[in-house]
């Protein structure tokens, strides 16, 4: 009810009625950055023309969770988490090569899929379903996400997560919970091709991180009924051990190539691990909800409402300087004539604009839209009116609508302890 009254009383965005906020961050390249925010997706190849994606070019124009994305380059693979909320009404997945064109995912129409992730040569692909009742699987694209079949198909089994390594590591790793409500990490050694199962702790993964050289290492965070839980394992999920336990919320968590672990927590702050186990408040970074390492370098989706920035680079050694505000975006992605990004992105620009303060949206009459599109390719219709709602809920990161509302968190102790004491 509390959540219903704050939105209520917020300006509507071009996608979404939350504060705008950056989500969480992806280094695409050297230099390319995909920005997840509550507004759509910021974009740069370069680093410096950066360009906004609204989610209504999968989704439905009333949709009120926005989608989880994966990206090599300019392969982008997305899963719209509610099926109903989907533009076709029927395909959770999509792909794109330029950010324009979309087209729906083989092998997946019909099925709830809460969570993709996409290798970083862009060939591989994983995908997970999440349907209420039957067999849910684990599958796996060679492709790039252009099409997928069932690699492990289990019976009472929700999946809901699943990352493959960013790196050498060659690992792979879903979640699921069975119809008990155990957990369960499955782990594979050569990217999705063959699964190991293992029940370890009680809850649904929420978050994951796999080391990208060393295959036997891995975190995964479990939401156990409200308490979050950052677990890890140094034996290919085998066996897994404790190392936060803050009953409180986790974003984000990620593990570099040297072994360091950094973890978004509490809705404002950032911890890090050298040795990654034991973990420390960064006090020089500023508030935010998502993490990413590119080699020397952290990245750090911030808080926009707070620190009127949305991304944030550097390291502990050096601190961390503003490098994107949602102001300095240089306009909707530019796509060629009908194509959803043309279509349907360019037309709500003018209202995110609005959002942010910088001019009143021209009245052009436009209608909502019907978010009906073909099964492949594009067919989306122009979108003129906003959508209403505010809630983040994709697989890879669990829901953050909420937490994109908290004002402050309290920080109580951090202990490392073994998994069943």
């Amino acid at each position: 009810m509390f959540l219903a009254f704050v939105l209520a009383s917020v300006p509507a965005l071009a996608h979404v009625g939350a504060p705008v906020d950056a989500v969480d961050i992806h280094p695409v390249g050297e230099a390319g950055r995909a920005l997840e925010a509550s507004v759509g997706l910021g974009w740069t190849e370069d680093g410096l023309d950066w360009r906004w994606v609204c989610h209504e070019a999968i989704t439905t124009p009333d949709a009120v969770i926005t989608p989880a994305y994966a990206f090599s380059g300019r392969r982008w693979l997305a899963t719209v988490p509610r099926l109903e909320q989907s533009r076709t009404g029927a395909d959770a997945v999509y792909w794109t090569d330029d950010g324009c064109t979309w087209s729906s995912a083989l092998g997946l129409s019909g099925r709830e899929v809460p969570a993709v992730d996409l290798e970083l040569a862009g060939t591989i692909a994983l995908a997970v379903t999440g349907d209420a009742e039957g067999a849910n699987s684990i599958y796996r694209s060679n492709d790039g996400g252009v099409s997928f079949e069932a690699a492990l198909t289990l019976d009472d089994h929700i999946f809901n997560s699943v990352v493959i390594a960013r790196g050498s590591a060659g690992t792979a790793v879903a979640g699921s919970v069975d119809a008990s409500g155990r957990g369960y990490l499955h782990w594979s050694g050569d990217q999705g091709v063959s699964w190991t199962s293992t029940g370890v702790f009680d809850g649904e993964v929420v978050a994951m991180a796999l080391h990208p050289t060393d295959p036997s290492v891995g975190y995964a965070v479990v939401d156990g009924t409200g308490v979050e839980t950052l677990l890890r394992t140094g034996d290919g999920g085998r066996t897994v051990e404790v190392l936060i336990d803050p009953e409180t919320y986790i974003a984000d968590v990620e593990v570099g190539a040297d072994g360091q672990v950094w973890v978004a927590f509490g809705g404002t702050a950032f911890l890090h691990a050298a040795d990654g186990v034991t973990f420390e408040l960064v006090t020089e970074a500023p508030p935010g909800l998502g993490v990413s390492l590119v080699d020397d370098q952290v990245l750090l989706a911030t808080r926009y409402e707070f620190v009127n920035s949305a991304l944030s680079e550097g390291s502990l050694s050096s601190g961390f300087e503003p490098v994107f505000t949602f102001e300095s975006f240089d306009g909707a992605l530019e796509c060629p004539a009908g194509t959803r990004g043309a279509d349907v992105c360019t037309p709500l620009f003018p209202r995110l604009q609005e959002s942010l303060g910088l001019g009143d949206f021209p009245d052009t009459g436009g209608s909502s839209g019907s978010g009906a599109g073909s099964d492949r390719g594009d067919s989306g219709s122009a979108v003129g009116g906003p959508a209403v709602g505010a809630s983040k809920d994709s697989g890879g990161c669990g829901s953050r609508a909420w937490l994109l509302l908290l004002p402050a968190v309290f920080f109580g102790g951090f202990r490392r302890r073994p998994a069943g004491d």
